[in-house]
């Protein structure tokens, strides 16, 4: 497992891609450990989503070592 800041938007269960402004949507950032030494951006995803409630989509916004500015 690695450690990354990953910082992200929340996509509401139900809401479309058409349905919304990037910068309305609820952003947050995490220390997160993502399996592998080098994960791709599907574990990256799938690892976030994991964090929140079912049918809630996710837009990843960064990804870095913690420490990284």
């Amino acid at each position: 497992m690695s450690e990354y800041v990953i910082r992200y938007s929340i996509i509401p269960p139900g809401v479309g891609p058409d349905d919304y402004e990037p910068a309305d949507l609820e952003q947050r950032e995490h220390l997160v450990d993502v399996p592998g030494e080098q994960p791709t951006k599907v574990t990256i995803h799938s690892t976030v989503q994991a964090l929140l409630p079912p049918g809630s989509g996710v837009a990843i916004l960064s990804v870095r070592a913690p420490g990284e500015a």
